[in-house]
């Protein structure tokens, strides 16, 4: 038990079962020497083994699992249960040197009603930019369990690239989703007013057909009728000239001859 937590009543202290696992360094430039990461939990302690950089990352994988009390404020709320890390770098030329890489400190009382998490954590006071993940599953053993959660900070959690292709994966699978319904929906009541308009059009049709088949029989009544071409004949221009011309023809070969007196 730590020793904050001495004087606290029973009634307000939860025992919780912490499985942390020290997963790896990442965007590490290729700096020579070994790497390792300290670690502190109340009156837990340790380190992990010294790992060189290969491909510009730093693979430890390393698990760890203590138990923890935390107390529960007045307000009904878990109270800060600090994970304190520190990465450092140990020259390969001066063994007895020992370089700060980063810090990083975790609350371990947001964790508490997780299953289980899986995060990339930008590093504090770190000159390389570098990402540590680490796996954290705290559950509670014993003790009472009527408290509130402390909300998750996110200021210092960078998202994994996976959980970011799960995450627009499954947005687009439900777009996909929705605009399949939308398409067989809007497929339905496409068919549907096709449907409907179907009498109408059918309607529409046999009366265009039967206008259509009342004009052919007009014109071709029409066209059996007597042409009376008197006043065409009448109104034709050259009409007169045709008559004199014609009566010439007549009285100079149709006309009886006469005699000489």
């Amino acid at each position: 038990m730590a020793i904050h937590n001495l004087f606290v009543p029973r009634a307000r202290l939860a025992t919780f079962n912490v499985q942390l696992r020290i997963e790896d360094l990442n965007n590490v430039p290729p700096l020579n020497g070994l790497f390792y990461v300290k670690w502190r939990l109340q009156d837990h302690s340790g380190s992990t083994p010294r790992a060189p950089v290969v491909n510009r990352e730093v693979r430890w994988s390393q698990a760890v699992e203590k138990s923890a009390d935390i107390s529960i404020a007045k307000e009904g709320v878990l109270a800060p249960c600090e994970l304190k890390i520190s990465i450092k770098q140990a020259s390969e030329v001066y063994p007895h040197v020992h370089m700060r890489v980063g810090a990083l400190t975790v609350n371990l009382s947001e964790y508490a009603r997780l299953s289980g998490s899986s995060r990339r954590y930008f590093l504090q006071e770190c000159r390389l930019n570098c990402t540590l993940k680490l796996s954290i599953c705290v559950t509670q053993s014993g003790g009472p369990d009527s408290y509130d959660v402390p909300p998750l900070d996110r200021s210092m959690v960078l998202t994994d690239l996976n959980d970011m292709i799960t995450n627009e994966n499954s947005v687009r699978g439900g777009g996909r989703e929705n605009s399949s319904m939308g398409n067989s929906l809007s497929s339905k009541q496409l068919s549907t007013a096709h449907n409907n308009q179907r009498p109408a059009n059918s309607a529409t049709s046999v009366h265009t057909n039967t206008t259509r088949s009342n004009t052919t029989e007009t014109s071709q009544s029409r066209a059996l009728l007597p042409i009376d071409n008197t006043n065409v004949r009448e109104l034709a221009p050259f009409q007169r000239s045709s008559k004199k011309n014609q009566q010439i023809i007549d009285d100079v070969f149709f006309s009886p001859p006469t005699l000489p007196s």
